[in-house]
């Protein structure tokens, strides 16, 4: 193949090749609520300002987490965002703020709630992701952003809190909601996930461990029928599926003939699923998204910086122009498929 052009073209609309080049992938915790947990605790978290930013305190962690100012100042960001041709974004909260498994059930739904509360008065343009709190009312909760807060979808953990992975059956109301509500989940690695337990692990946490937390954790998804039973599921997942859309045949070959195979699915190996997957860019190399755009198929591929990590990509559009797609394919990861997956990004840009 040249390029996706050579895709079949029904998969990718000309609404897609005009629309703008949208950030599927930008973290934010909002300024005023930092200011709002600020010498005193709110929910069980606390912050204190210091010259080069924030240390906030949460329940259940041991050590403070730092915020810079990128992650606070939308000034900052659309400043970026201009100066690498970016027409509008995604916007998930700080992994690190969202509730911890320490925080009781009653507490994690308040903070959750204010997160959310505070995102989508910042963000007013964007599209923004909203939190749940791992409880049994995280549906109602997921139904409750998303029909009458108008949030755009949800940000969840590939290793949540209080429950045994993404596969645990706690969350099966969880995902038929979102399939029912017909809004994406994208799948993100928390900071300690567990691959950084592996020996010698620990310096390569960001760089490696986070790959392979998601790996592991949306492979289980797969193999325990998730999409089987719901469908209608969209799952996003980050920094390129980790390292899952390329070793997926020694997957297959695990489900075919190693401990996998007591896993049963509805297709004929794992594989099948991925391009029922979607998959952002952050951090690869142009051939590497070329590689995923095949594998995954047109339209299941976007755009994403990662913003404000330096791990991320610091000119996520110029990767994906020199991945060699073609116009149609080009376009359609710049922006076209984050447009049709979340409506919001680029609303405010057509109105």
């Amino acid at each position: 193949m040249n390029g996706i052009d050579e895709f079949p073209r029904h998969d990718i609309s000309e609404a897609e090749v005009r629309s703008p080049v949208v950030d599927a992938h930008v973290h934010a915790l909002p300024a005023a609520l930092l200011d709002e947990i600020t010498d005193h605790a709110v929910d069980g978290l606390s912050a204190v300002r210091t010259d080069s930013g924030w240390q906030v305190s949460l329940p259940g962690i041991p050590e403070p987490r730092f915020v810079r100012p990128p992650m606070a100042d939308v000034g900052l960001r659309a400043a970026w965002a201009q100066k690498t041709g970016l027409d509008s974004q995604v916007v998930s909260p700080w992994l690190d703020a969202q509730p911890t498994a320490a925080m009781s059930g009653r507490t994690a739904r308040d903070w959750a709630r204010r997160l959310n509360a505070a995102l989508l008065e910042q963000e007013v343009g964007h599209a923004v992701l909203a939190t749940v709190a791992m409880s049994p009312a995280a549906a109602a909760d997921l139904r409750q952003a998303v029909d009458e807060d108008g949030m755009a979808g949800l940000i969840l953990s590939t290793n949540p809190p209080n429950v045994t992975g993404l596969s645990d059956p706690a969350l099966e109301e969880l995902w038929e909601t979102a399939a029912g509500l017909g809004v994406p989940v994208v799948l993100h690695p928390p900071t300690d996930g567990p691959a950084r337990e592996l020996p010698g692990a620990d310096e390569y946490g960001n760089t490696f461990c986070r790959l392979i937390d998601s790996t592991l954790a949306v492979t289980g998804l797969l193999l325990s029928a998730v999409l089987d039973r719901h469908p209608g599921l969209r799952l996003v997942v980050v920094h390129g599926g980790g390292f899952l859309p390329y070793q997926s045949m020694r997957l297959d070959g695990g489900h075919r003939a190693d401990a996998l195979s007591r896993h049963v699915i509805m297709r004929d190996q794992p594989s099948d699923y991925i391009p029922d997957l979607f998959f952002d860019t952050v951090a690869m190399r142009a051939d590497s998204i070329r590689f995923l755009v095949n594998a995954a198929g047109p339209g299941h591929v976007l755009l994403g910086s990662d913003y404000p990590f330096p791990l991320g990509d610091p000119d996520p559009a110029g990767t994906v122009r020199g991945a060699g797609l073609g116009p149609v394919g080009t376009a359609s990861v710049l922006g076209g498929a984050a447009a049709r997956l979340f409506p919001a990004a680029t609303r405010s840009i057509h109105a």
